[in-house]
Protein backbone atom coordinates (compact mmCIF):
# COMPACT_ATOMS: atom_id res chain seq x y z
CA UNK A 1 0.00 0.00 0.00
CA UNK A 2 2.88 2.40 0.84
CA UNK A 3 4.73 1.98 -2.29
CA UNK A 4 1.13 2.57 -4.07
CA UNK A 5 0.59 6.00 -2.05
CA UNK A 6 4.49 6.87 -3.36
CA UNK A 7 3.88 6.08 -6.80
CA UNK A 8 1.08 8.02 -7.14
CA UNK A 9 2.40 10.88 -5.37
CA UNK A 10 5.22 10.74 -7.71
CA UNK A 11 2.67 10.59 -10.86
CA UNK A 12 0.91 13.60 -9.40
CA UNK A 13 4.00 15.68 -8.89
CA UNK A 14 5.35 15.20 -12.37
CA UNK A 15 1.94 15.73 -13.88
CA UNK A 16 1.93 18.74 -12.23
CA UNK A 17 5.59 19.84 -13.12
CA UNK A 18 5.02 18.99 -17.41
CA UNK A 19 5.42 21.87 -19.41
CA UNK A 20 2.82 23.60 -21.16
CA UNK A 21 3.02 23.45 -25.41
CA UNK A 22 2.22 26.93 -27.38
CA UNK A 23 0.40 24.12 -29.42
CA UNK A 24 -1.84 23.63 -25.83
CA UNK A 25 -4.91 26.38 -26.38
CA UNK A 26 -5.72 26.63 -22.43
CA UNK A 27 -4.42 29.48 -20.34
CA UNK A 28 -1.62 29.38 -17.05
CA UNK A 29 -2.47 31.02 -14.04
CA UNK A 30 1.16 32.35 -12.15
CA UNK A 31 0.78 33.26 -8.73
CA UNK A 32 3.46 35.65 -7.70
CA UNK A 33 6.84 34.06 -7.09
CA UNK A 34 5.39 30.63 -8.85
CA UNK A 35 7.19 29.34 -11.81
CA UNK A 36 6.16 27.12 -14.72
CA UNK A 37 8.20 25.80 -17.94
CA UNK A 38 6.55 25.98 -21.58
CA UNK A 39 7.82 24.68 -24.63
CA UNK A 40 8.03 27.76 -27.31
CA UNK A 41 8.47 26.52 -30.77
CA UNK A 42 12.53 24.38 -30.39
CA UNK A 43 12.80 26.39 -26.98
CA UNK A 44 12.02 25.50 -23.75
CA UNK A 45 10.93 28.41 -21.08
CA UNK A 46 10.63 28.70 -17.25
CA UNK A 47 9.05 31.73 -16.18
CA UNK A 48 7.95 33.88 -13.39
CA UNK A 49 6.58 36.72 -12.36
CA UNK A 50 6.82 39.35 -9.47
CA UNK A 51 4.35 42.18 -8.24
CA UNK A 52 6.58 45.36 -8.20
CA UNK A 53 5.09 48.85 -8.20
CA UNK A 54 1.46 47.14 -9.37
CA UNK A 55 3.29 45.87 -12.69
CA UNK A 56 3.91 42.37 -13.23
CA UNK A 57 7.57 42.27 -13.61
CA UNK A 58 8.14 39.01 -15.90
CA UNK A 59 10.94 37.02 -16.29
CA UNK A 60 11.60 34.06 -18.38
CA UNK A 61 14.63 31.99 -18.91
CA UNK A 62 14.88 30.79 -22.73
CA UNK A 63 17.45 28.14 -24.32
CA UNK A 64 16.85 25.50 -26.64
CA UNK A 65 15.30 22.11 -26.15
CA UNK A 66 17.60 19.55 -26.25
CA UNK A 67 20.01 17.52 -24.20
CA UNK A 68 21.55 19.46 -20.80
CA UNK A 69 25.14 18.94 -22.46
CA UNK A 70 24.39 20.11 -26.20
CA UNK A 71 22.77 23.39 -25.05
CA UNK A 72 24.72 24.18 -21.65
CA UNK A 73 25.42 27.95 -21.91
CA UNK A 74 22.74 28.75 -24.24
CA UNK A 75 20.15 30.27 -22.64
CA UNK A 76 18.85 33.93 -22.41
CA UNK A 77 17.05 35.47 -19.70
CA UNK A 78 13.98 37.64 -21.07
CA UNK A 79 12.59 40.13 -18.29
CA UNK A 80 9.73 42.74 -19.29
CA UNK A 81 6.63 44.59 -17.20
CA UNK A 82 3.19 43.87 -18.04
CA UNK A 83 0.63 46.89 -16.58
CA UNK A 84 -2.79 45.71 -15.04
CA UNK A 85 -5.14 45.14 -17.86
CA UNK A 86 -2.56 44.78 -20.71
CA UNK A 87 -0.15 42.00 -22.30
CA UNK A 88 3.07 41.43 -23.28
CA UNK A 89 4.24 38.24 -25.47
CA UNK A 90 7.33 36.28 -26.09
CA UNK A 91 6.93 34.77 -29.74
CA UNK A 92 9.95 32.48 -30.63
CA UNK A 93 11.00 32.37 -34.45
CA UNK A 94 8.88 29.26 -35.23
CA UNK A 95 5.50 30.92 -34.66
CA UNK A 96 5.00 30.07 -31.67
CA UNK A 97 4.44 32.41 -28.64
CA UNK A 98 3.08 33.11 -25.41
CA UNK A 99 0.83 36.11 -24.17
CA UNK A 100 1.24 37.21 -20.72
CA UNK A 101 -2.40 39.23 -19.35
CA UNK A 102 -1.71 41.05 -15.60
CA UNK A 103 -4.66 41.17 -13.55
CA UNK A 104 -5.40 44.49 -11.30
CA UNK A 105 -2.82 44.75 -8.26
CA UNK A 106 -0.39 42.39 -9.82
CA UNK A 107 -2.20 39.21 -8.00
CA UNK A 108 -2.18 37.19 -11.30
CA UNK A 109 -0.82 36.67 -14.55
CA UNK A 110 -2.51 34.30 -16.94
CA UNK A 111 -0.24 32.72 -19.67
CA UNK A 112 -1.80 31.63 -23.11
CA UNK A 113 0.01 29.71 -25.14
CA UNK A 114 -1.03 30.43 -28.91
CA UNK A 115 0.55 30.27 -32.64
CA UNK A 116 1.11 33.18 -34.05
CA UNK A 117 -0.23 33.33 -38.12
CA UNK A 118 0.97 35.50 -40.61
CA UNK A 119 -1.57 36.67 -42.97
CA UNK A 120 -0.58 37.90 -46.52
CA UNK A 121 -3.41 40.70 -48.18
CA UNK A 122 -2.14 40.99 -52.28
CA UNK A 123 -2.81 44.53 -52.95
CA UNK A 124 -5.49 44.94 -56.39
Amino acid sequence: MRAFILAASAAVAISLAAPVSAAEVHNVVLKPAKGQSFNVGANKAVGYFLAKDGKCAVTLMVAPAGEEDAVKGAGTRVRFDVEPGATGAFEASEGQALQFACEAGAKTLTVKPFERVALFQPQS
